[in-house]
C-alpha cells in the first residue's frame, strides 16, 4: 500500500456545499484507508520571498489515504459527495512517499 495526499480546493463561499458536510464526512469515515483529513484553517500563503500570495483559493483541505494506486484513489474519491455535487474546484492527487515521521516503517528504506 502506498500513501497518498489528496488536495481539495472548495469555492470561496462554502455555505451550500456545507449542507452535504454530514454526507462527506460520513463518506470519509467510511473508507478503510483514510489516515487524516481536514479542511484547512487560517494560515499564511507565502511564495519564496515571504510575501503573501492571493493565487490559491483560501478554502481547501488535505486527505491522506492509503491505497494500491493513484487510479484506486481517484475511483474511490469520484464518490466523494462534494466531488459529486460539483463543490470540488480542484482535486490533486499525489503519491507521497515521507522519508520521516511514524507513518513510515523502515526510514532505510524510504526513496526520500
Amino acid at each position: 500500500m502506498a500513501i497518498f495526499a489528496i488536495h481539495y480546493t472548495y469555492p470561496d463561499d462554502v455555505t451550500e456545499m456545507l449542507t452535504i458536510r454530514p454526507e462527506h464526512r460520513d463518506f470519509l469515515a467510511g473508507l478503510s484507508g483514510l489516515l487524516v483529513a481536514g479542511m484547512y484553517q487560517d494560515g499564511i500563503d507565502e511564495v519564496s520571498e515571504g510575501e503573501p500570495t492571493e493565487q490559491e483559493p483560501a478554502k481547501a483541505a488535505l486527505i491522506v489515504y492509503s491505497a494500491d494506486s493513484v487510479e484506486a484513489v481517484t475511483e474511490t474519491f469520484d464518490q466523494d459527495p462534494y466531488w459529486l455535487g460539483g463543490y470540488v474546484l480542484r482535486r490533486v492527487v499525489r503519491r507521497w512517499d515521507p522519508p520521516l515521521g511514524p507513518w513510515v516503517a523502515d526510514p532505510t528504506q524510504s526513496p526520500g
